[in-house]
C-alpha cells in the first residue's frame, strides 16, 4: 500500500489543478493532505478525488481555520481518534481502511505553527492543540495505525539546531513513541539529513513526519520525501511517501 502525505499550502484553483495532475500521476492508494481550508482550491481537489473514484473525508474547518483531507481508493470509515480532539478538531482526520489486511487506521494531523511567538496567542494555540492530541493518543489504542502530517515540530538533535524552538515542541516528537508509534523515516534512515520545508534563507526543517504503530514496523517497505512537489513550486513542502507490505482484499 502506498500512502502520500503532503502539505498542499491551501492552493488557489490554478495551483490546485496542477497539484491534481501530480497526485494523479503519483497514483497512491491513500492521500493525506494538510493545510487545507474550505477554499475553492481545496474543494477542487476533493471533487477531483471523487471523480476518480476515491473515497474522501474532508470535514469543513471553521472560518479561516485549516483542516485535513484524506482520500482513499478503498472504503473509509471514520475512527474514534478524531472524536477525542476537543480543540481545532478539523486539523485531525482519522479513518480506518478495512480492506488492508483486515484493518488499518490512518490519522492525518496538521499542528498549528507559532512562528517566533513563544508566549503569545499563536504559541498558546499550538500548545492547546498538542495537548488535545496527547489526550486522543492516551484514550485510543495504537494498533494498525499510521499517524502522519505536518506536525510543525522537529526531532531532538535536528541538524541544524534552531535556538527559537521550544523544549515543549521537541517533547511532542519525543513523546509520540510512548504511544507505541515509531518514526518510519528514522526507522529506515537513522542518520539521514532530510528536510520537508526550506526557508528563504535556505535553512531546512523536517516538519513533516510519518509514524506507524509498532505492530506495523515489519511491514514498512519504504518511507521517503518527494522533493519535486517543493522544487517545482506545487507547494512549499515536500511530500512524504510511505509504502507498507500487505494485501488489499
Amino acid at each position: 500500500m502506498r500512502l502520500v502525505c503532503w502539505n498542499i499550502a491551501n492552493p488557489s484553483e490554478h495551483r490546485a489543478s496542477q497539484q491534481a495532475m501530480w497526485l494523479l500521476e503519483e497514483a497512491a492508494d491513500v492521500f493525506v493532505l494538510t493545510e487545507c481550508k474550505w477554499s475553492r482550491g481545496c474543494q477542487l481537489l476533493a471533487d477531483f478525488f471523487s471523480v476518480y473514484g476515491y473515497h474522501v473525508v474532508f470535514p469543513q474547518p471553521e472560518d479561516r481555520e485549516y483542516g485535513v483531507l484524506i482520500a482513499s481508493k478503498y472504503e473509509l470509515s471514520l475512527s474514534r481518534f478524531a472524536t477525542h480532539i476537543g480543540y481545532l478538531s478539523a486539523r485531525v482526520v482519522s479513518a480506518t481502511i478495512s480492506s488492508f489486511g483486515g484493518r488499518l487506521e490512518v490519522i492525518g494531523v496538521y499542528v498549528p505553527s507559532r512562528g517566533f511567538d513563544s508566549k503569545g496567542p499563536r504559541a498558546q494555540k499550538k500548545r492547546r492543540f498538542i495537548e488535545s492530541v496527547y489526550r486522543a493518543l492516551a484514550l485510543t489504542d495504537s494498533v494498525g495505525r499510521v499517524f502522519c502530517g505536518d506536525l510543525n515540530v522537529l526531532e531532538p538533535g535536528h541538524d541544524p539546531h534552531y535556538r527559537h524552538l521550544e523544549e515543549w515542541e521537541t517533547d511532542f516528537y519525543r513523546n509520540i513513541p510512548n504511544y507505541h508509534l515509531t518514526d518510519a523515516f528514522r526507522f529506515l534512515h537513522p542518520g539521514a539529513r532530510e528536510y520537508s520545508w526550506v526557508g528563504r534563507s535556505g535553512d531546512g526543517y523536517r516538519y513533516d513526519h510519518c509514524f506507524v504503530s509498532d505492530d506495523l514496523l515489519t511491514t514498512v517497505r519504504r518511507c521517503s520525501y518527494i522533493h519535486q512537489t517543493r522544487t517545482a513550486g506545487l507547494s512549499d513542502h515536500s511530500a512524504m511517501l510511505l509504502e507498507l507490505r500487505g494485501s488489499v482484499r
